[in-house]
């Protein structure tokens, strides 16, 4: 319903698990790509926390590529944070938010965006734009309707969304980040 507030509402997600730390990092593999939102890296490790995303990313060319605006709740959610993958829980069932790591994991989601579109529009499906994957072995994803702002859970290509939450606000409000994969852990301050 308001955009603005869920880059707030991520971060209250975010916040609630790592309530006894001072000062939390994420702990996980390291690869290839730097973000900003990393603190530090090792040679097995990057050390990372959830950031604002300055300068924020466009949708400018992926709405003028679909002929069609993108819904607010979805621009804000991709353009909230610099951050790895949120694991989560959904009432038992294990997801993971997509978030964005760099300016190139931006243009690698816009990229997968316009595929998904793609099969939609060959299909005749109304437009739903991934934000979460379901990490139960099946190949459902968590998509955002892009008229009505209604969160889905849905198969790919296969039309059969249900309706999970009417707005991303109030999916966010349903979930428990899961931090035991991100290995939180207490670092010291550097200024």
């Amino acid at each position: 319903m308001r955009p603005h507030l869920i880059d707030q509402d991520l971060m209250a997600l975010i916040r609630a698990p790592l309530t006894g730390f001072a000062n939390p990092t994420f702990k996980t593999d390291l690869d290839d790509w730097q973000s900003p939102c990393e603190v530090l890296r090792d040679l097995n490790h990057s050390y990372w926390y959830p950031r604002a995303q300055i300068p924020k990313m466009s949708f400018t060319g992926f709405e003028t590529a679909i002929e069609q605006p993108v819904h607010p709740d979805l621009k804000a959610f991709y353009l909230s944070l610099w951050s790895g993958a949120l694991p989560c829980m959904l009432d038992g069932l294990p997801i993971s938010l997509i978030q964005i790591w760099n300016p190139d994991d931006f243009e690698r989601l816009i990229g997968n965006l316009i595929g998904h579109y793609l099969m939609q529009k060959n299909a005749g499906a109304a437009l739903t734009l991934f934000f979460a994957t379901v990490e139960d072995g099946s190949e459902k994803i968590i998509s955002l309707d892009n008229r009505t702002g209604q969160i889905l859970l849905e198969t790919p290509g296969m039309g059969d969304g249900e309706v999970l939450a009417p707005s991303l606000t109030q999916f966010l409000s349903l979930l428990n980040l899961q931090p035991a994969p991100l290995n939180p852990i207490e670092m010291p301050h550097h200024d």
